[in-house]
C-alpha cells in the first residue's frame, strides 16, 4: 500500500513502470558504466596484489584502489540521483543492487 499526499500528481506505476523508467534515466546508465569501471579497478588491484608480492613499487595497487574508491563514490551517487527521480513510491535499496549488478552485465553478452 502506497500512501500519496493530496495534491501530488505522482502515483505509484508498478514495479515494471520503474525498471523502464530507470534504464532511461541518465543517472542510473552513468551508475551502471562507473559500476563497469568498478569491476576494473578490482582487475587492476588483483594485479597490484600480485606485482607487490613479486617485489615491485605499489602504484599498481594504489592506482587500483584509487580507481575503485572513485567508481563506488561515482556509483553511489548517481545510484541515489536516480532512486530520487522516481517519484513516491521507490523501490528498496537491495532490489536496486540486483538490478545495478544485471544492468552492468545485460549489454555485454
Amino acid at each position: 500500500m502506497v500512501f500519496v499526499k493530496a495534491g501530488d500528481q505522482r502515483s505509484y506505476s508498478g514495479p515494471v513502470d520503474q525498471i523502464s523508467a530507470l534504464r532511461h534515466n541518465h543517472h542510473w546508465r552513468i551508475a551502471v558504466w562507473s559500476l563497469r569501471v568498478g569491476y576494473l579497478a578490482l582487475v587492476i588491484c588483483l594485479v597490484g596484489l600480485v606485482v607487490n608480492h613479486a617485489g615491485a613499487t605499489p602504484w599498481v595497487l594504489f592506482v587500483g584502489v584509487a580507481l575503485w574508491i572513485g567508481a563506488a563514490a561515482v556509483t553511489l551517487a548517481e545510484v541515489l540521483w536516480a532512486r530520487a527521480a522516481l517519484g513516491v513510491a521507490r523501490p528498496w535499496f537491495w532490489s536496486l543492487r540486483f538490478l545495478l549488478i544485471r544492468d552492468t552485465v545485460r549489454h555485454l553478452k
